[in-house]
This record gives C-alpha cells, structure tokens and sequence, in this order.
C-alpha cells in the first residue's frame, strides 16, 4: 500500500515541521556583538605568547663578555647571553612563593629574570616584549637606587622560557578563535534575517 503524497518518508519533506535552530549557537546581535568584540581582544592579546611559542627553538646569540652583540637582539624570541651580573636584586613570584633573582647583566642594559638565587652566568630564554616589561618597574627602581647604570632601553629576558614547550596560548587562541567564528556566523545570520 503506498502512502499518500508528501507524507510518505521518502517525500520532499514539505510537511515537515521547520527545523529548529540550536540555543547554543543561537545569539542576539548585541550578544554576538559583545561576545565576538571580547573573543578577538582576549585573542589580540595573546598574539606574543603564541608566536613565541611557535618560533625556533635555537637561540640568538648575544654574545658574552668579551663582545655583547645586543644589536641581534629581537623582542619576543628565544636568546642566549653570557655574563655575570653588575647588580642583582631577589623577588618572589606573588602567586607561587618561588624565589627568582633579577640581575643586570654587567657592560649591558640587559636585565636577566632567573628562577633561583644562583647559577652559571649563561642565560637563555625569552627576550620579553616591551609590553610585558612593565611589571619589572619596582625592579629598575630598586636597582638604579643601588647605583645600576640602568638607562631608558632596558630590556627583559626570562631565563628558562623556551618556545614549544607551553602549548596553553595556542589552545586558549584556537578557543577563542572557534568563539570568535561562532559569534561572527551569529551576527552575520541576525543580519541577513
């Protein structure tokens, strides 16, 4: 026995109720506004960390003691230097309780983040952006009060902090670049509607 037009499964589905769209990805537009606006600030900001990251695993050589070469050097790469430090100052990290010592490198306005107290004068790690040079400001001020010849152009390497090692920004970025496309096909169908 054969179904009647259009009720059959096989039909072209022309009765069929309209699908409904999922609440998970449906958005208002101010919603889709504010969402896809926080999504590409927080993604903004993670641009150094995950280039950093995804950069080559062999340091710049600075070079030592007997001749800096800080013109090589490059804001956000992986560097190495050698020498001891003229001045030094002991932080711990607020959130961890981990001693850390701050030291400029003697000859250099080069200040060297190392997690520790002591150890050989050879420092490798991420030269920071200028950006992320702000926290160590009560560093300089402690130093220069000790006499350090620190100028204007100090620059920051964290010692230690190698590129493909912490993989969290490049998550956090592909996260937040999946809400960020979510948000925009939000926006875009609430505006072709």
């Amino acid at each position: 026995m054969s179904g009647a037009a259009g009720g059959s499964p096989g039909g072209d589905g022309a009765d069929r109720p309209p699908r409904r769209r999922s609440p998970l990805l449906a958005r208002t537009p101010a919603v889709a506004v504010v969402s896809a606006a926080l999504s590409a600030w927080l993604l903004w900001s993670l641009v150094p960390d995950v280039a950093y990251s995804l950069s080559t695993p062999i340091p710049i050589d600075l070079g030592g003691p007997a001749v800096f070469r800080l013109d090589r050097a490059r804001l956000n790469r992986f560097v190495r230097i050698r020498g001891e430090f003229g001045d030094a100052v002991g932080v711990t990290v607020n959130r961890t309780g981990q001693p850390r010592t701050v030291g400029r490198v003697h000859g250099t306005n080069l200040l060297v983040d190392r997690p520790g107290r002591s150890g050989p004068p050879v420092y490798e790690g991420r030269l920071l952006p200028l950006a992320d040079r702000t926290e160590y400001d009560p560093v300089v001020v402690a130093l220069r009060a000790r006499g350090a010849p620190i100028g204007e152009a100090w620059l920051v390497l964290r010692d230690g902090e190698r590129p493909r090692e912490h993989w969290l920004p490049l998550g956090g970025a592909l996260l937040l670049l999946a809400l960020l496309a979510i948000n925009l096909r939000a926006l875009l169908r609430a505006l072709t509607a």
